[in-house]
Protein backbone atom coordinates (compact mmCIF):
# COMPACT_ATOMS: atom_id res chain seq x y z
CA UNK A 1 0.00 0.00 0.00
CA UNK A 2 1.35 3.40 -1.02
CA UNK A 3 1.44 5.78 1.93
CA UNK A 4 0.85 8.81 -0.30
CA UNK A 5 -2.32 7.23 -1.71
CA UNK A 6 -3.46 6.81 1.91
CA UNK A 7 -2.96 10.55 2.38
CA UNK A 8 -4.97 11.23 -0.77
CA UNK A 9 -7.79 9.00 0.49
CA UNK A 10 -7.85 10.83 3.86
CA UNK A 11 -8.01 14.22 2.14
CA UNK A 12 -10.85 13.04 -0.14
CA UNK A 13 -12.72 11.57 2.84
CA UNK A 14 -12.49 14.94 4.58
CA UNK A 15 -13.43 17.03 1.52
CA UNK A 16 -15.98 14.61 -0.03
CA UNK A 17 -15.20 16.28 -3.35
CA UNK A 18 -12.80 14.99 -5.98
CA UNK A 19 -12.30 18.51 -7.29
CA UNK A 20 -11.73 20.04 -3.87
CA UNK A 21 -9.40 17.23 -2.76
CA UNK A 22 -7.42 17.37 -6.02
CA UNK A 23 -6.91 21.12 -5.61
CA UNK A 24 -5.85 20.67 -2.00
CA UNK A 25 -3.41 17.93 -2.99
CA UNK A 26 -2.11 19.97 -5.95
CA UNK A 27 -2.88 17.19 -8.43
CA UNK A 28 -5.34 16.59 -11.25
CA UNK A 29 -8.78 15.14 -10.62
CA UNK A 30 -8.26 12.22 -13.10
CA UNK A 31 -5.02 11.27 -11.31
CA UNK A 32 -6.78 11.29 -7.93
CA UNK A 33 -9.65 9.20 -9.28
CA UNK A 34 -7.19 6.69 -10.73
CA UNK A 35 -5.36 6.36 -7.41
CA UNK A 36 -8.59 5.86 -5.43
CA UNK A 37 -9.83 3.22 -7.89
CA UNK A 38 -6.49 1.37 -7.56
CA UNK A 39 -6.77 1.54 -3.75
CA UNK A 40 -10.32 0.17 -3.84
CA UNK A 41 -9.16 -2.67 -6.09
CA UNK A 42 -6.28 -3.45 -3.70
CA UNK A 43 -8.62 -3.52 -0.67
CA UNK A 44 -11.38 -5.35 -2.54
CA UNK A 45 -14.14 -2.92 -1.59
CA UNK A 46 -15.60 0.44 -2.63
CA UNK A 47 -14.53 3.21 -0.32
CA UNK A 48 -16.94 5.85 -1.61
CA UNK A 49 -20.54 5.90 -2.77
CA UNK A 50 -20.62 8.01 -5.91
CA UNK A 51 -23.80 9.65 -7.28
CA UNK A 52 -24.94 12.84 -8.98
CA UNK A 53 -25.05 14.76 -5.72
CA UNK A 54 -21.39 13.95 -4.98
CA UNK A 55 -19.50 11.35 -3.00
CA UNK A 56 -19.76 10.02 0.53
CA UNK A 57 -17.89 7.40 2.49
CA UNK A 58 -19.19 3.86 2.21
CA UNK A 59 -19.27 1.55 5.25
CA UNK A 60 -15.93 0.14 4.10
CA UNK A 61 -14.62 3.68 3.62
CA UNK A 62 -15.53 4.68 7.18
CA UNK A 63 -13.79 1.60 8.52
CA UNK A 64 -10.69 2.19 6.43
CA UNK A 65 -10.58 5.91 7.32
CA UNK A 66 -9.80 5.06 10.97
CA UNK A 67 -7.02 2.64 9.98
CA UNK A 68 -5.58 4.93 7.31
CA UNK A 69 -5.33 7.82 9.78
CA UNK A 70 -3.37 5.62 12.21
CA UNK A 71 -1.15 4.25 9.43
CA UNK A 72 -0.21 7.72 8.20
CA UNK A 73 0.27 9.08 11.74
CA UNK A 74 2.55 6.20 12.78
CA UNK A 75 4.47 6.44 9.52
CA UNK A 76 5.11 10.15 10.02
CA UNK A 77 6.18 9.65 13.64
CA UNK A 78 8.57 6.89 12.62
CA UNK A 79 10.06 9.00 9.84
CA UNK A 80 10.58 11.85 12.28
CA UNK A 81 12.23 9.55 14.82
CA UNK A 82 14.54 8.14 12.16
CA UNK A 83 15.39 11.64 11.00
CA UNK A 84 16.28 12.69 14.55
CA UNK A 85 18.30 9.50 14.97
CA UNK A 86 20.46 10.41 11.99
CA UNK A 87 21.16 13.82 13.50
CA UNK A 88 22.08 12.42 16.94
CA UNK A 89 25.62 11.30 17.53
CA UNK A 90 25.67 7.92 19.30
CA UNK A 91 27.12 7.64 22.79
CA UNK A 92 30.02 5.17 22.62
CA UNK A 93 30.42 3.16 25.82
CA UNK A 94 33.32 1.00 26.95
CA UNK A 95 34.71 -0.41 30.18
CA UNK A 96 33.76 -3.46 32.26
CA UNK A 97 30.80 -4.41 30.09
CA UNK A 98 31.35 -8.11 30.80
CA UNK A 99 30.46 -7.62 34.45
CA UNK A 100 26.96 -8.99 35.07
CA UNK A 101 25.82 -6.12 37.31
CA UNK A 102 27.05 -3.45 34.93
CA UNK A 103 25.60 -5.28 31.91
CA UNK A 104 22.12 -5.66 33.42
CA UNK A 105 21.77 -2.01 34.40
CA UNK A 106 23.28 -0.71 31.16
CA UNK A 107 20.79 -2.87 29.23
CA UNK A 108 17.93 -1.06 30.95
CA UNK A 109 19.50 2.37 30.33
CA UNK A 110 20.06 1.53 26.66
CA UNK A 111 16.42 0.49 26.17
CA UNK A 112 15.13 3.72 27.77
CA UNK A 113 17.60 5.80 25.75
CA UNK A 114 16.50 4.32 22.44
CA UNK A 115 12.75 4.21 23.10
CA UNK A 116 12.18 7.38 25.15
CA UNK A 117 14.94 9.68 23.91
CA UNK A 118 15.84 8.31 20.46
CA UNK A 119 19.42 8.38 21.77
CA UNK A 120 21.61 5.80 20.01
CA UNK A 121 24.18 3.91 22.09
CA UNK A 122 27.02 1.76 20.80
CA UNK A 123 29.43 -0.45 22.73
CA UNK A 124 33.14 -1.13 22.47
CA UNK A 125 33.12 -4.85 23.18
CA UNK A 126 36.88 -5.32 23.18
CA UNK A 127 38.16 -6.13 26.66
CA UNK A 128 40.48 -3.20 27.44
CA UNK A 129 43.89 -3.71 29.02
CA UNK A 130 43.65 -0.17 30.33
CA UNK A 131 40.16 1.25 30.82
CA UNK A 132 41.28 4.87 30.67
CA UNK A 133 43.19 4.34 27.42
CA UNK A 134 39.88 3.90 25.61
CA UNK A 135 38.98 7.45 26.62
CA UNK A 136 42.42 8.88 25.99
CA UNK A 137 42.53 7.71 22.36
CA UNK A 138 38.84 8.62 21.76
CA UNK A 139 37.64 5.08 21.15
CA UNK A 140 34.72 5.74 23.50
CA UNK A 141 32.88 8.71 25.02
CA UNK A 142 32.20 7.04 28.35
CA UNK A 143 33.66 4.17 30.39
CA UNK A 144 31.88 2.23 33.13
CA UNK A 145 34.19 0.50 35.58
CA UNK A 146 35.37 -0.13 39.14
CA UNK A 147 38.43 2.12 39.12
CA UNK A 148 39.24 3.96 42.34
CA UNK A 149 38.39 7.66 42.50
CA UNK A 150 42.07 8.40 43.12
CA UNK A 151 43.12 6.86 39.79
CA UNK A 152 40.35 8.63 37.90
CA UNK A 153 41.25 12.01 39.37
CA UNK A 154 44.98 11.49 38.80
CA UNK A 155 44.27 10.84 35.11
CA UNK A 156 42.31 14.10 34.85
CA UNK A 157 38.93 12.58 33.99
CA UNK A 158 35.49 13.46 35.32
CA UNK A 159 33.27 10.81 36.89
CA UNK A 160 29.83 10.17 38.31
CA UNK A 161 28.75 7.34 40.63
CA UNK A 162 26.82 4.57 38.89
CA UNK A 163 26.00 2.07 41.62
CA UNK A 164 27.38 0.83 44.93
CA UNK A 165 27.16 -2.82 46.02
CA UNK A 166 27.84 -4.28 49.50
CA UNK A 167 30.82 -6.56 49.98
CA UNK A 168 30.72 -10.08 51.35
CA UNK A 169 33.44 -12.45 52.50
CA UNK A 170 33.27 -15.91 50.91
CA UNK A 171 35.06 -18.73 52.71
CA UNK A 172 34.97 -22.48 53.20
CA UNK A 173 32.16 -23.67 55.46
CA UNK A 174 34.69 -24.93 58.03
CA UNK A 175 36.48 -21.56 58.27
CA UNK A 176 36.55 -20.12 61.83
CA UNK A 177 34.57 -17.05 60.65
CA UNK A 178 31.98 -18.99 58.64
CA UNK A 179 29.39 -19.20 61.46
CA UNK A 180 29.20 -15.46 62.00
CA UNK A 181 26.16 -13.52 60.78
CA UNK A 182 28.21 -10.44 59.90
CA UNK A 183 31.81 -9.27 59.76
CA UNK A 184 33.76 -6.04 59.95
CA UNK A 185 36.88 -5.28 57.97
CA UNK A 186 38.93 -5.56 61.15
CA UNK A 187 37.86 -9.22 61.45
CA UNK A 188 39.71 -9.87 58.19
CA UNK A 189 42.96 -8.23 59.26
CA UNK A 190 44.82 -11.53 59.67
CA UNK A 191 43.15 -13.36 56.76
CA UNK A 192 44.71 -14.04 53.36
CA UNK A 193 42.64 -12.63 50.51
CA UNK A 194 42.28 -14.51 47.26
CA UNK A 195 43.40 -12.03 44.59
CA UNK A 196 42.60 -12.90 41.00
CA UNK A 197 44.84 -11.52 38.28
CA UNK A 198 42.59 -10.54 35.37
CA UNK A 199 41.37 -7.48 33.53
CA UNK A 200 37.94 -8.00 35.02
CA UNK A 201 38.97 -7.99 38.68
CA UNK A 202 42.21 -5.99 39.03
CA UNK A 203 40.52 -2.58 39.28
CA UNK A 204 37.83 -3.86 41.65
CA UNK A 205 40.40 -5.45 43.97
CA UNK A 206 42.26 -2.16 44.11
CA UNK A 207 39.11 -0.67 45.66
CA UNK A 208 39.00 -3.52 48.18
CA UNK A 209 42.65 -2.93 49.09
CA UNK A 210 41.94 0.79 49.59
CA UNK A 211 39.11 -0.07 51.97
CA UNK A 212 41.39 -2.33 54.01
CA UNK A 213 44.07 0.38 54.13
CA UNK A 214 41.51 2.86 55.45
CA UNK A 215 40.93 0.38 58.29
CA UNK A 216 44.63 0.27 59.09
CA UNK A 217 45.99 -2.82 57.35
CA UNK A 218 47.28 -4.01 53.97
CA UNK A 219 45.61 -7.33 53.11
CA UNK A 220 47.78 -10.39 52.58
CA UNK A 221 47.01 -11.95 49.22
CA UNK A 222 47.33 -15.20 47.29
CA UNK A 223 47.51 -14.49 43.57
CA UNK A 224 45.43 -16.66 41.24
CA UNK A 225 45.08 -16.23 37.44
CA UNK A 226 41.50 -16.20 36.20
CA UNK A 227 40.28 -16.32 32.61
CA UNK A 228 36.53 -16.52 33.22
CA UNK A 229 33.77 -16.51 35.86
CA UNK A 230 33.85 -20.30 36.24
CA UNK A 231 37.49 -20.19 37.38
CA UNK A 232 36.78 -17.09 39.45
CA UNK A 233 34.14 -18.72 41.63
CA UNK A 234 35.33 -22.33 41.71
CA UNK A 235 39.03 -21.92 42.51
CA UNK A 236 39.79 -23.79 45.78
CA UNK A 237 39.99 -21.25 48.59
CA UNK A 238 42.51 -23.29 50.66
CA UNK A 239 41.71 -21.33 53.81
CA UNK A 240 41.74 -17.95 52.03
CA UNK A 241 38.87 -15.47 51.90
CA UNK A 242 37.33 -14.13 48.68
CA UNK A 243 35.95 -10.62 49.18
CA UNK A 244 33.51 -9.67 46.44
CA UNK A 245 30.22 -7.90 45.70
CA UNK A 246 27.06 -9.47 47.00
CA UNK A 247 25.00 -9.64 43.79
CA UNK A 248 26.84 -12.22 41.67
CA UNK A 249 24.35 -14.98 40.84
CA UNK A 250 27.13 -17.57 40.81
CA UNK A 251 27.72 -16.96 44.52
CA UNK A 252 24.21 -18.16 45.32
CA UNK A 253 24.70 -21.33 43.30
CA UNK A 254 27.95 -22.16 45.12
CA UNK A 255 26.38 -21.62 48.54
CA UNK A 256 23.73 -24.22 47.70
CA UNK A 257 26.45 -26.91 47.79
CA UNK A 258 27.00 -26.28 51.51
CA UNK A 259 30.77 -26.16 51.06
CA UNK A 260 31.08 -22.37 51.29
CA UNK A 261 29.67 -19.53 53.36
CA UNK A 262 29.13 -15.89 52.46
CA UNK A 263 29.17 -13.37 55.33
CA UNK A 264 28.19 -9.70 54.82
CA UNK A 265 30.82 -7.09 55.70
CA UNK A 266 28.93 -4.42 57.59
CA UNK A 267 31.25 -1.39 57.64
CA UNK A 268 29.67 1.63 55.96
CA UNK A 269 32.52 1.89 53.45
CA UNK A 270 32.55 -1.85 52.59
CA UNK A 271 31.15 -1.42 49.10
CA UNK A 272 32.32 -1.94 45.55
CA UNK A 273 31.54 1.19 43.54
CA UNK A 274 31.08 1.51 39.79
CA UNK A 275 31.59 4.85 38.05
CA UNK A 276 30.83 6.58 34.78
CA UNK A 277 34.13 8.09 33.59
CA UNK A 278 34.47 10.66 30.80
CA UNK A 279 36.50 13.60 29.60
CA UNK A 280 35.50 16.93 31.21
CA UNK A 281 34.83 18.44 27.77
CA UNK A 282 32.28 15.67 27.05
CA UNK A 283 29.96 16.76 29.89
CA UNK A 284 27.55 18.69 27.65
CA UNK A 285 27.45 15.97 24.97
CA UNK A 286 26.58 13.35 27.63
CA UNK A 287 23.81 15.42 29.22
CA UNK A 288 21.03 13.44 27.50
CA UNK A 289 22.63 10.14 28.50
CA UNK A 290 22.75 11.13 32.17
CA UNK A 291 19.06 12.15 32.01
CA UNK A 292 18.32 8.58 30.92
CA UNK A 293 20.41 7.24 33.83
CA UNK A 294 18.33 9.38 36.21
CA UNK A 295 15.12 7.99 34.69
CA UNK A 296 16.46 4.46 35.12
CA UNK A 297 17.36 5.11 38.77
CA UNK A 298 13.89 6.53 39.47
CA UNK A 299 12.25 3.52 37.84
CA UNK A 300 14.32 1.10 39.95
CA UNK A 301 13.54 3.08 43.12
CA UNK A 302 9.80 2.87 42.40
CA UNK A 303 10.01 -0.88 41.86
CA UNK A 304 11.95 -1.39 45.09
CA UNK A 305 9.35 0.68 46.98
CA UNK A 306 6.52 -1.42 45.57
CA UNK A 307 8.31 -4.64 46.56
CA UNK A 308 8.85 -3.36 50.10
CA UNK A 309 5.16 -2.43 50.41
CA UNK A 310 4.11 -5.83 49.09
CA UNK A 311 6.21 -7.53 51.77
Amino acid sequence: MNIEVCREFITLAQCLSFTGAANKLNMTQPALSKHILALEKELGTELFDRNRSGVRLSEGGRLFFESASLIVSNYDKTRESLSQLKKTKPVRIGGHLGDSDIASQVSMITMLARENYQLPITFNRAAPKDILEQLQINEVDLCICFLTRERIEEAGFSYRPFFSLPLIAIMNANHPLAKRKKLHCDNLRNETFLKYVSGKTDDAFEQIEKICESHGFVPKTRLVPSANDIEFFTTPLQGCVLVWKHTQREIGFLLETGHRAAIPICDSDATLDAYFIYKPESEEMLESFFRVVEDSDNLLDRRHSLKEKAQ
